[in-house]
């Protein structure tokens, strides 16, 4: 197995690809249905002064927001495995000093806080879109957990099924076991292990539908991802088409879990 991610070497490439990141995220926000960014920020509640752990932040998404929410007296620490994304971070977080970011693998987190990271202790400890890419995720929100204040809490999302591109591209190729994995990651891991570990805990359902007025746009979506197969292109754009000659459009469910755990029971 791969000690990076549990992918191989060409889908991991698509996992941890800057440019693969940032084209993913460039459609989902143009054609789906909620506004996904603006749905986590307010489940999470994050508060002015609070020191935030950022895993698996990737190019920014959360952490950019983070920064402006926290504010001066506050702080985010945010770690990616990719050069290129937390380059591009750097970028956008231009001088803003309540920020400080680290290329690491995930599951060296803890030596990355013990050692790199000047705060320790954390109000939230969160990660998007990441954690079940790593083959040590038990461990990582292990450190997580463990990286938390006395009143600290953990957040954690992952995609949840029904996913409708994922369905669809079954059709015409093979899905590998990874993805239908995370499909099921927040209520057959992150659930039991919340249950286990914290006071309490909240589950949130992201509910979104993807709209799509072309298949060349769909497809190349399906480029980006880790189950793209080339040889499934054709006739799921034959399908894609079909649907868009009938109704103008083509619409699938893309659909995510939040779990938000807290060291406190009220």
């Amino acid at each position: 197995m791969n000690m990076r991610t549990v992918y191989d070497h060409d889908r991991e490439r698509r996992v941890t690809g800057t440019d693969f990141l940032e084209r993913r995220l460039e459609i989902n926000r143009g054609y789906s249905s909620a506004n996904f960014d603006q749905w986590l920020l307010q489940r999470l509640e994050v508060a002015q002064g609070e020191d935030l752990l950022d895993v698996g932040c990737g190019s920014g998404a959360q952490t950019v927001p983070f920064s402006q929410l926290v504010g001066d007296r506050g702080s985010v620490s945010a770690t990616d495995i990719s050069e290129d994304s937390i380059a591009l971070l750097r970028t956008r977080l231009g001088t803003n000093a309540n920020v400080q970011l680290h290329v690491a693998d995930m599951a060296t987190l803890e030596k990355t806080i013990a050692d790199v990271f000047k705060v320790k202790r954390y109000d939230m400890a969160h990660s998007s879109y990441a954690l079940y890419y790593s083959p040590s995720r038990l461990d990582v929100l292990d450190v997580m957990r463990n990286s938390l204040k006395q009143r600290g809490r953990c957040a954690v999302f992952s995609p949840n099924a029904p996913h409708g591109l994922v369905e669809l591209a079954s059709r015409f190729a093979t899905i590998p076991n990874e993805v239908s994995d995370c499909l099921t990651f927040g209520p057959l891991v992150l659930a039991p292990y919340f249950k286990a570990n914290f006071a309490r805990f909240d589950v949130h359902h992201f509910k979104n539908v993807v709209t799509v007025p072309d298949a060349n746009l769909l497809i190349d979506f399906y480029r980006q991802t880790t189950y793209h197969d080339a040889a499934a292109e054709d006739a799921m754009r034959e399908i894609v088409n079909q649907e868009i000659s009938r109704t103008g459009s083509f619409k699938y469910e893309k659909n995510g879990y939040l779990i938000v755990g807290y060291t406190h029971g009220e």
